[in-house]
């Protein structure tokens, strides 16, 4: 009798899967199962939890005479966790990184990532270093009883001990011996420190990665400048080694040349002295023979004096007389009677 003033819906809804109909015996099911599993489900919530694989956990205790953070690790798996009196403290027991870079491509939600490390090397250039620092925790209770929960031991140990470290060994070398043995040398060394204060914090270092270098842009240009004052420097060196040698060489020239006439000196003073003696041998050899030979004359003078005064000088006088005449007689000589008549040549004259 009376239409309806509402229109007509264009569409209407239709539901593709039919639910059945409730009926008691369903209900009574659902209420079965969840008296079932509703304890179940508030039991594990409040007594058990789960650790992951990749953790491991400590026991924090609320109340009681065990009150407090319990040394025994607690291994992965479904643990015993009372709620209200325990707690099981996570952490990670993998391998962790942190990355000192500059590069924003290497920056990660699975590691933390901070600026590279600005190293002041000893010839005066800053080297900004990227280093990667692998580690894991080694000992929880110590970790959590130093630094409390959280990732503190992050700041607190890796990049607190780690950007000195680094400065300080490879600071000590020149900016081109990054890529030379020494830095190696240098990274054991940095190593071995690390790994000890470390373990003394509870964390077991890895690795520590030394993976890019970024010079400063003038450094090609210092570097030139630096060559060519080293050169300098060495050139003056040079220098001052070759005058040092020429004056060197320059004395003992003069020191030869020195002793050299002092030993011509001394040969020409012997020399002299050897004439000296010669000539004194000769002179007295010579003034030995004179006296000798006008001894012997002498001696003949007296021995024919002394024959004079003798029997016979008579004779001798005229022989000697003859001996006169026929010197003194000049041209051919001729004999007519016995030139050994003595008495008939001097009779004659």
């Amino acid at each position: 009798m009376f239409e309806s003033a509402a229109p007509t819906p264009r569409f209407k809804p239709s539901f593709p899967i039919k639910l059945p109909p409730l009926r008691g015996g369903f209900v009574r099911f659902l209420l079965r199962i969840s008296v079932i599993l509703v304890p179940l489900i508030l039991m594990r919530a409040c007594l058990v939890t789960y650790v992951p694989l990749d953790q491991i956990g400590l026991r924090q205790v609320s109340f009681g005479m065990n009150k407090g953070l319990q040394k025994q690790l607690v291994e992965p798996g479904y643990r015993r966790a009372i709620s209200g009196y325990e707690t099981i403290r996570t952490f990670p027991r993998n391998i962790q990184a942190i990355e000192f870079t500059n590069d924003e491509t290497e920056r990660g939600a699975d590691h933390r990532t901070v600026a590279a490390i600005n190293v002041p090397t000893v010839d005066g250039y800053p080297v900004a270093v990227d280093v990667t620092v692998l580690y894991r925790i080694a000992d929880p209770f110590l970790v959590t009883s130093k630094f409390g929960f959280g990732r503190g031991y992050e700041d607190n140990v890796v990049m607190r001990f780690t950007d000195p470290a680094i400065k300080q060994h490879l600071g000590e070398l020149r900016a081109e011996e990054f890529y030379r043995d020494q830095r190696i040398a240098k990274v054991h060394d940095l190593k071995k420190e690390l790994a000890e204060k470390f373990r003394q914090n509870g964390l077991e270092l890895a690795d520590v990665l030394i993976r890019q270098y970024d010079y400063p842009d003038t450094f090609q240009q210092l570097t030139e400048q630096k060559k060519i004052q080293d050169q300098s420097v060495l050139t003056n060196r040079a220098l001052a080694k070759q005058a040092e040698v020429d004056t060197r060489l320059k004395q003992t020239a003069a020191e030869g040349q020195n002793s050299i006439n002092v030993r011509s000196a001394e040969f020409q003073a012997q020399i002299t002295g050897l004439n000296a003696q010669k000539d004194f041998y000769e002179r007295s050899k010579h003034a030995e023979a004179d006296l000798l030979v006008k001894s012997a004359e002498a001696q003949g003078t007296e021995d024919i004096n002394r024959a004079m005064e003798g029997a016979g000088s008579d004779k001798l006088l005229r022989l000697r007389k003859g001996l006169a005449i026929l010197n003194g007689i000049q041209g051919p000589i001729y004999i007519s009677e016995d030139p050994t008549d003595i008495g008939k040549l001097t009779g004659k004259h």
